[in-house]
């Protein structure tokens, strides 16, 4: 796929997350987070499981190990970060997710560069260093860790580890099989995952769900789930993982214009701070061709097994 098509992609992808926080908060009020976990998965992964089957008919790029590696990931990248999202938020401040936002990309390089020994350059890593700094300007430099929400603190820290650990590692173990049977397969994983996790919180069945509660349950199964994930693996397949994780912080940026259309909120300064921040970072981080006509040309000592960005 062309490079613009797929940065386009995780665009909408992130234009879609960036509402997950929301629609998680309104959905908590009649759901029980580890129910809303675990529908997110199991709706997610149905959707796309016709494809699942479809691919496994067609092809023989299935296995029973590949399988089992997929659903683990799943397992990794699903049912502990999202439980421990979806916890967190329910029971921390908002500004915790705002930082979460801003430490992910930085860990998801971090733990590339060491498994894979990804090599990115000063620029990159000053590029995501202005991201990371514009992520917490957006916000309106908030500062966690209020007193009473250390727990879902610490959940919410827990939770960018386990998806900085799947970001890194999400495209090359599928790479070898079809984006969206794998897709389907790891939130199968993920929502299976969540059952006994449900079932040992000891939270019941909903008697009543309220409309907003179950519109924001949809949004999150369909959306932020199935398409958004859907996205997220087809991108990592033919793109570096670099590229892909500065995209991440988008995130602020479209909550706050999606607070100003939805509820017509009027940003701070703030906000025009760390936006610009952040589309300097997106435009210093971005693959540039004359980087790679350097390589060509000799002037770049990168190994060849390493990501070229």
């Amino acid at each position: 796929m062309p490079k613009w098509f797929l940065f386009t992609l995780l665009i909408l992808a992130n234009l879609i997350w960036s509402g997950s926080f929301t629609a998680t908060s309104i959905a908590a009020e009649s759901i029980a987070p580890t129910l809303i976990v675990m529908a997110r998965m199991l709706v997610g992964g149905l959707l796309l499981s016709p494809a699942l089957f479809a691919h496994r008919r067609n092809s023989n790029s299935w296995s029973l190990a590949k399988a089992i590696r997929i659903a683990l990931l799943g397992l990794l990248g699903f049912t502990l970060p999202v439980t421990m999202e979806t916890i967190g938020i329910h029971i921390s401040s908002p500004a915790l997710g705002a930082v979460s936002i801003a430490l992910e990309p930085l860990l998801t390089l971090l733990v590339s560069s060491v498994i894979f020994h990804t090599r990115l350059g000063p620029r990159r890593w000053f590029a995501m260093g202005l991201a990371a700094v514009g992520a917490w300007v957006v916000a309106g430099c908030p500062r966690p860790g209020v007193s009473g929400y250390l727990a879902g603190d610490l959940l919410m820290l827990c939770a960018v580890v386990c998806y900085a650990v799947y970001n890194a590692v999400s495209g090359r173990l599928t790479a070898d099989v079809p984006a969206t049977g794998a897709t389907s397969i790891m939130l199968l994983a993920g929502g299976v995952g969540c059952v006994p996790l449900f079932w040992a919180s000891g939270h019941p069945w909903p008697h009543h769900v309220s409309p907003a509660s179950f519109w924001s349950l949809v949004f999150l199964a369909v959306l932020a789930t199935a398409g958004a994930y859907l996205v997220w693996i087809v991108v990592l397949q033919d793109h570096d993982v670099a590229s892909a994780a500065i995209t991440l912080y988008l995130q602020p940026v479209f909550g706050v214009l999606l607070a100003i259309a939805i509820v017509h909120e009027r940003p701070s300064l703030y906000f025009y701070i760390g936006g610009v921040m952040i589309l300097l970072a997106l435009f210093l981080g971005q693959y540039r061709e004359r980087d790679a006509a350097r390589r060509k040309a000799g002037h770049d000592t990168e190994r060849p097994d390493e990501v070229q960005l």
